[in-house]
């Protein structure tokens, strides 16, 4: 059987130069009117299976699906800016999430580029928490609408204990010229160290994004359409009723609907094409 689309690697740069990777995914045929461009979560890169697997099917719906690595790829990378030769390290665990904007915008700007006034701006996991960091601090009118993919930004309202302990270790570190060390993982299981200038560079990150001494948190400013979802087997980053915080809370949007997609797990194990599916159906709704 024919293919319905086709795929090509593409690069682009933020707004500092920081060079990305990525891919276009495109209809055969003719396209919808708006494109869709997808941020990945942490530790990803932008052709993860499963993320294929949706801009596939999304692309056979009439989309063209941008993915597109952030600097949060991978755990650990070198950042490259071409003009000046500068590297700096990247990935995962050395990322400043206040710098997010620039990767986000660079990948709208760059689906925009294709000849698309607009697009359905999707994060998953952590990017759902960078996407919606964004357009609480950008409102970016080149976004239609906003998807939220297992991105947990309901999970850490308040700031806590363990929290602010890693914040003074991670700024006593980078004050003595340490920032690029790793700090000591938090006890238990699940657990993960990151750079301490990961921390310190994340810091308006998650003041925005959850709120800070009673501010209202980030999905109250976003001014967009939303559309937000998790699966039942992802039960360690999210259940039904922090979808219904999020609903309850998102009072600046126009519309928010929210779905649990039943035995999905983070990855959309076997229901990759019920979430594209899902995707395409709240886009094309968005006339």
């Amino acid at each position: 059987m024919a293919k319905l689309y086709v795929e090509e690697l593409i690069e682009t740069k933020a707004a500092d130069g920081v060079e990305l990777a990525g891919a276009v995914i495109r209809p055969v045929g003719q396209a919808k009117p708006i494109a869709v461009a997808w941020i990945h979560g942490f530790t990803g890169w932008y052709y993860e299976p499963h993320t294929l697997r949706i801009g596939r099917r999304l692309a056979e719906r009439g989309y063209v699906f941008v993915t597109g690595n952030n600097r949060g790829h991978d755990f650990g990378a070198a950042m490259h800016v071409r003009a000046t030769g500068e590297e700096r390290m990247g990935g995962a665990g050395w990322e400043k999430l206040d710098e997010s904007p620039l990767d986000v915008g660079a990948w709208i700007g760059f689906a925009v580029g294709l000849g698309f006034e607009q697009v359905v701006l999707v994060g998953h996991s952590l990017g759902g928490m960078k996407v919606t960091y964004y357009m609480a601090t950008q409102a970016d009118p080149r976004v239609r609408c906003l998807v939220n993919a297992s991105g947990p930004v309901w999970r850490f309202v308040g700031q806590a204990p363990e929290q602010t302990e890693r914040a003074a270790q991670a700024e006593k570190m980078v004050a003595e010229g340490r920032g690029l060390d790793l700090i000591p993982p938090f006890e238990g299981p699940g657990a993960s160290t990151v750079s301490a200038q990961r921390v310190v560079g994340s810091k308006r990150f998650h003041e925005v994004l959850f709120g800070k001494e009673g501010s209202v948190p980030a999905v109250a400013l976003v001014r967009c359409p939303v559309f937000a979802f998790i699966g039942t087997e992802e039960s360690w980053l999210g259940v039904p009723s922090d979808l219904e915080w999020l609903k309850a809370n998102s009072t600046a949007s126009p519309r928010v609907e929210t779905r649990v997609f039943e035995g999905a797990d983070h990855a959309y194990t076997g229901h990759d094409i019920e979430v594209a599916d899902a995707i395409a159906d709240w886009a094309d709704s968005q006339g």
